[in-house]
């Protein structure tokens, strides 16, 4: 696959279904190489072979957002094999249905770990390498 994002490398939190995989067929087929992270290594697996299989790059690290260690190594790895970071989809969350007095202080906290402290890991952890390529709000 070829185009405007060829030689780019975008992680992709949440992959392994819904918005966050329909974003990385969608960049693999403009050219860049996609790093699938999510904690379902299987269909992280699954969807990496698919776009190899129409012509794509793509790379699955099994990874929990939840967990700061586990999001500065997926970040440290992409680099490592693949020589950049340019692009970072941070998709990965989880939405709390029904009332609030029907929910739960674990499931608001679990919530509040992939939905906000989830979302500072991988920011913080993808800023050093897109600081000095000059894009977007950086240039």
């Amino acid at each position: 696959m070829t185009g405007k994002l060829e030689g780019k490398v975008a992680i992709i939190t949440g992959a392994s279904a819904g918005i966050g995989e329909a974003t990385a067929i969608a960049l693999a087929s403009v050219g860049a190489t996609v790093v699938l992270a999510a904690r379902r290594g299987d269909r992280i697996q699954a969807l990496a072979e698919r776009i190899e299989a129409s012509g794509g790059k793509a790379l699955p690290i099994v990874t929990d957002v939840t967990d700061e260690t586990q999001v500065n190594n997926l970040v440290a790895k992409a680099n490592a094999e693949l020589g950049r970071v340019d692009i970072l989809v941070n998709n990965a969350g989880i939405a709390l249905l029904g009332t609030i007095e029907a929910g739960n202080s674990s499931d608001w906290r679990r919530s509040f770990d992939l939905n906000v402290l989830g979302l500072l890991y991988a920011t913080h952890a993808v800023l050093p390498y897109v600081e000095g390529a000059k894009i977007g709000a950086y240039s």
